[in-house]
């Protein structure tokens, strides 16, 4: 294949995407979401990631057209008319992908080439989720649940969602206490590492030994251990020390 025909391909991979793209936007979502398994991808044009697999997302849309039960979409998030959808989402990044119900998504972790999504479409959005608008795809467990959340008032349910906020942010707190003493740990033991190192090396007489070696031109064996080591941060014969 010639670079041209190459080119030319992918102009065309590239434009068929745009073309079959499925586009949601507030003015369609719930029309077009309601009672469906949907596999959603969350993306801004400008997002190289999001166009390097827009030609196998164009194909996987194609896969499921029309499909009684599974959808595949796209949102823009670069369209400030679609920032709610893509907020209701958690969408801090590009391309973020979803699926389940619309209004309680998973994200959706694996791999973003047709293959990968291919098998996990046909595995999962197949197939109606559970959720209080298709309770006949739920276990008898889940059913139980959900009656049990549809008895209670809006200031019940309030009430729990209040509680669930503070328990999250409790956590988060705790995670960020967490990732603040490993951070200082880190910086402990690296401190820790560099005095060694540099002990290890005035012990060893290091310096002067590289300083030898470079005088009788034989190559630095330490660049092994050290691969961030130049020559050119070498002792020069006037002194000073690495």
């Amino acid at each position: 294949m010639t670079y041209y025909s190459a080119a030319i391909l992918a102009i065309a991979a590239s434009f068929l995407a745009s073309a079959s793209a499925l586009e949601l936007t507030t003015s369609n979502f719930d029309e077009m979401t309601t009672g469906k398994t949907v596999f959603i991808k969350f993306y801004a044009p400008w997002c190289g990631h999001c166009k390097a697999m827009a030609a196998d997302w164009a194909r996987l849309e194609n896969d499921f057209a029309d499909h009684k039960v599974a959808m595949v979409a796209s949102v823009d998030c670069s369209e400030e008319v679609n920032d709610s959808i893509c907020e209701d989402f958690g969408v801090e990044g590009f391309p973020t992908i979803a699926w389940g119900d619309s209004h309680s998504a998973t994200k959706y972790t694996g791999g973003r080439d047709y293959a990968s999504m291919k098998k996990f479409a046909d595995k999962k959005i197949v197939y109606p989720v559970c959720s209080i608008l298709t309770v006949s795809a739920c276990s008898d467990e889940e059913k139980k649940d959900i009656a049990f959340i549809e008895e209670k008032t809006d200031d019940e349910l309030l009430e729990v969602v209040n509680k669930f906020k503070e328990v999250v942010k409790e956590e988060e707190k705790a995670f960020e206490k967490w990732v603040e003493d490993l951070q200082k740990s880190y910086e402990e033991r690296m401190d820790q590492h560099g005095s060694r190192q540099e002990s290890l090396r005035a012990e060893g007489k290091i310096k002067y030994i590289e300083q030898v070696f470079k005088k009788r031109g034989i190559e630095n064996p330490l660049k092994s251990i050290d691969p961030m080591m130049d020559e050119d941060d070498d002792d020069n014969l006037g002194g000073g020390e690495l």
